[in-house]
């Protein structure tokens, strides 16, 4: 893969268009997602499609951003295997699994261990095969080129 990723992205179903004038600009962009990037920042976007100012109805895609880096807590998030320790120490059992957890794991696991499927092979540095998109379909993966974090105005 290009990179190490920790991205959850969710869809949301589009409204119906017949809400909407055909030159509203409403599916121009995708459907509304809201993404939570658990890398280092530990950021939240929700992307929707909001009027544009002014008369009409015009919709144009916007995004709300959160990212705990740019708070007074920055300096207090810990990492996923920080707080997993911690957790651990402290006996909070919350992000554990339990033991029928895994054996329902392995229940489930069983018949793709006893027969795997072809492995596929695929150019190094890329986001993976193009079978991958048959995994999920008629869903889509969102790969994260396709959504891009504003960076802050030094001004």
């Amino acid at each position: 893969m290009p990179e190490g990723m920790r991205i959850i992205s969710i869809a949301f179903k589009e409204p119906p268009r017949s809400m909407f004038s055909a030159d509203s600009g409403v599916g121009s962009a995708g459907p509304d997602h809201l993404t939570f990037d658990l890398a280092d920042e530990h950021k939240v976007s929700l992307s929707y499609y909001g009027k544009r100012p002014g008369s009409g109805m015009k919709l144009d895609k916007v995004s709300m951003q959160f990212s705990t880096g740019k708070t007074d807590y920055a300096g207090d998030v810990l990492e996923a295997y920080e707080r997993l320790i911690l957790d651990g120490m402290r006996g909070d059992h919350t992000l554990f699994t339990t033991a029928d957890g895994i054996e329902s794991l392995w229940e489930r696991s069983i018949l793709l261990l006893d027969a795997p499927p072809p492995v596929t092979p695929y150019a190094p540095g890329s986001w993976g095969p193009n079978a991958i998109h048959e995994l999920i379909a008629p869903n889509a993966w969102r790969l994260p080129f396709e959504g891009t974090w504003r960076e802050e105005n030094p001004s």
